[in-house]
């Protein structure tokens, strides 16, 4: 045991030290983000919020209730009962989990071809081909893509945000130029 501690603590030492937590860090957030895939049966379980497409403000009432009922017919209850019904913040991180239905009202996030990050955006339509219309609730307007996006595009649907926590990559991706 005392051979254990004295080696733990050369490895956690020093410059080296900072380079093995590090590495460890990275291989721990590796196995946590593959556990928490298969359990929630999805390739992209957790994702953080670098736009503010799904933030809910003073913009919401005319972008979000008004454009719904104006284009779709939807009453305000029916908007309401819908899943994560208030939006999210940049910084916050959904909860990914794969499905094979996904409903009107349902947070998804979906990957477009020849795009780097991924959409999470809400179902607002579900089209006779089968295929999703969505719409971000802070977006004045629907994104050219968000006509049809195809099932196979979906990684799944948000069942829960952990507020704040995603900030980290927010600051990384900014830094890089929107680069992750």
């Amino acid at each position: 045991m005392a051979g254990l501690r004295k080696t733990w603590k050369k490895l956690t030492q020093g410059w080296f030290g900072y380079i093995f937590y590090a590495v460890l860090g990275i291989v721990i957030a590796f196995l946590v983000n593959q556990t928490l895939g298969f359990a929630l049966t999805t390739d992209l379980p957790v994702v953080a919020v670098v736009t503010s497409s799904m933030e809910h403000d003073a913009s919401t009432e005319i972008n979000h209730y008004q454009w719904l009922e104006k284009n779709l017919g939807y009453n305000r209850s029916y908007i309401d009962s819908w899943p994560i019904a208030t939006g999210f913040s940049i910084g916050d991180l959904p909860i990914v989990q794969g499905s094979g239905n996904y409903s009107v009202g349902d947070v998804i996030v979906y990957s477009v071809p020849g795009q780097r990050v991924p959409v999470i955006h809400r179902i607002i339509k579900i089209n006779p081909d089968g295929s999703y219309m969505t719409k971000g609730d802070h977006n004045p307007s629907l994104l050219p893509f968000e006509h049809s996006v195809k099932k196979e595009w979906v990684h799944g649907k948000v069942i829960f945000i952990i507020p704040k926590l995603g900030y980290f990559k927010v600051i990384v991706s900014r830094l890089l130029g929107g680069a992750i």
